[in-house]
């Protein structure tokens, strides 16, 4: 069935209009996340004595002792079970050194394998251990990340898991993402601090950075925003074909003057 002629006007400017909004929409976004960044840039004060990171000290000769008095080493436990061992939703790879060309991961995890997500014996939060599982150090790379390996749930050999290795954030995310999901009193916490479950599970996995960051010993790259992430550029590039289509039918669309 074609469209009334009367009606293609209507359409072709609802279509400008929809470009508009997008535009506007990812414009926000971009303005948010560059402001976030400067506001990181411009409040981060550091501290007198020039902590290992500010040094540049090496991920692989950093003493982490540093930085023990930045988290809690008493609690209470939780009136409530955690479910701690999860199967994992992705292939964990760890690496001895950030991966510059394809270099195979000195370490692996594969899908599906059961592991201890959250410590089940641990001297901090109820919820983390530092520099093991997610729980991580930011390294000198945004993206990349500084642990201890999760455990595997048959593995009882707690000596066995004290090497360190680079791991990609996003793979750390989306343990914790299924360690929130499985986690109501999780959950519950996260929305008493007002936040969403996508900020939450973004705070946790910079929590280490949240700390550094306050006590003026590193501004982790991992705490920027990126101006141009996944959903910017699903935005960007639904504008571009929106406005293809829009110029390349405007004759279609637009009644004749004659």
């Amino acid at each position: 069935m074609s469209i009334p002629s009367a009606s293609k006007p209507i359409l072709w400017w609802c279509a400008v209009v929809t470009v508009i909004l997008l535009f506007c929409f990812f414009m926000y976004r971009t303005g948010a996340a560059m402001y976030h960044n400067h506001q990181l840039r411009k409040e981060f004060s550091a501290a007198t004595n020039a902590s290992p990171y500010q040094q540049a000290v090496p991920m692989e000769q950093m003493d982490f002792a540093a930085y023990m008095s930045y988290f809690p080493d008493i609690f209470t436990l939780p009136d409530y079970p955690l479910t701690s061992r999860i199967e994992t939703p992705v292939s964990l790879k760890y690496y001895a050194e950030i991966p510059r060309s394809g270099e195979a991961a000195a370490l692996e995890i594969a899908k599906g394998t059961t592991i201890i997500a959250i410590p089940e014996q641990t001297t901090g939060s109820p919820f983390y251990e530092v520099g093991y599982g997610y729980t991580s150090y930011p390294s000198y790379e945004q993206g990349w990340r500084y642990v201890r390996p999760f455990r595997l749930a048959e593995d009882s050999d707690l000596e066995s898991n004290q090497n360190y290795y680079y791991v990609d954030i996003n793979s750390l995310e989306a343990v914790l993402d299924k360690v929130i999901k499985v986690n109501p009193p999780v959950r519950a916490e996260i929305r008493q601090q007002g936040w969403s479950l996508s900020k939450g599970k973004r705070f946790i996995a910079r929590s280490v950075d949240h700390a550094l960051y306050r006590h003026g010993a590193y501004l982790s790259p991992d705490l920027y925003y990126r101006v141009m992430d996944r959903w910017n550029a699903i935005l960007l590039g639904a504008i571009g074909m929106m406005l293809a289509a829009i110029l390349l039918s405007r004759g279609a669309w637009l009644p004749s003057n004659r």
